[in-house]
């Protein structure tokens, strides 16, 4: 009598504790910035940054960090080919203990793309200002993903990793501004080799570049790079002061190293001078380069 009773209770009692156990998951902060919800305050209301209906499960995962989380917890484990898709998501949660019997695929794209960057070390570039470009007059920030071993050793080598509004080609520059302050241009992340940077920035547009090294781990190095494959072709508002290159930055950094909060003083603007600030302040930094324009160069000649 008494086992049958016990197993009544079980019975009662489990889907509740579940239920309670996913809603805690759910609201986790490297959850929520896996997903890009804001990280700080009430999250109930709130929506993600990603504006791509194909970066989701559930159909009302933009709206619902839960919903997104059992769909994810469903789907992996039905369609594990989907571990490819969503490396960063995988590992997370099974760090958390769940879908820790799921075989994982061989992910060949994904491990050849790791293998192709080698990444051992990542820094933080700033920009300075460029006064033809609204996007870029307040500066502009990216970052740069140094190989291992000798190919470390040469910046040309490296890779850039940026994101940026997707913007046509003879785009007029009236309707440009409005579309760039008002959420107009879609925003994506992509990656270039180093040099193409140095190219544009240094040498076309004459524009001095700082280089932030970060004291990312490499663990925390895994993280971002996992998570910046899942965000490969995927869509987000862009703005010129807010939603932009640097504040998605921050992001990035946020989901590598859980538990920092870099936006959240960024509510209304995020100045590539200022977010940059911020990463020194929570002393990601350990040292700082510089490389001159090509003006520069030429002036102190």
């Amino acid at each position: 009598m008494r086992r049958v009773l016990l197993l009544l209770l079980t019975w009662v009692y489990a889907p509740s504790a579940v239920a309670t156990e996913i809603d805690a998951l759910a609201s986790n902060p490297q959850w929520l910035a896996l997903l890009h919800f804001p990280t700080q305050g009430d999250v109930q209301g709130s929506k993600s940054y990603v504006d791509d209906a194909g970066f989701f499960l559930a159909k009302d995962g933009v709206n619902s960090p839960r919903s997104e989380l059992r769909a994810t917890l469903e789907r992996l484990r039905e369609e594990p080919q989907l571990i490819c898709r969503y490396p960063a998501r995988y590992n997370w949660l099974r760090e958390q203990g769940y879908l820790t019997d799921v075989a994982v695929p061989p992910c060949d794209e994904y491990q050849q793309w790791r293998q192709k960057l080698d990444v051992a070390e990542v820094s933080l570039v700033l920009a300075s200002s460029y006064l033809n470009s609204p996007s870029s007059m307040y500066g502009h920030t990216f970052l740069r993903l140094d190989p291992a071993g000798d190919r470390g050793e040469s910046d040309f080598l490296s890779y850039a990793l940026n994101f940026g509004a997707n913007i046509g080609a003879e785009e007029q520059d009236m309707l440009y501004i409005y579309r760039g302050l008002f959420g107009g241009y879609p925003g994506l992340f992509s990656l270039q080799p180093y040099y193409e940077k140095i190219q544009e920035y240094n040498r076309l547009e004459n524009r001095d570049m700082w280089e932030y090294h970060l004291n990312l781990t490499a663990t925390e190095i895994d993280r971002l790079l996992s998570h910046a494959w899942e965000l490969r072709q995927v869509n987000f508002d862009y703005y010129f002061f807010d939603e932009n290159c640097s504040y998605r930055l921050l992001e990035l950094l946020e989901v590598a190293r859980p538990g920092i909060d870099l936006t959240s003083p960024f509510e209304y603007a995020a100045m590539p001078v200022d977010t940059v600030r911020e990463v020194v302040l929570d002393g990601m930094v350990y040292d700082i380069g510089y490389r001159p324009s090509r003006r520069l160069e030429l002036d102190t000649l």
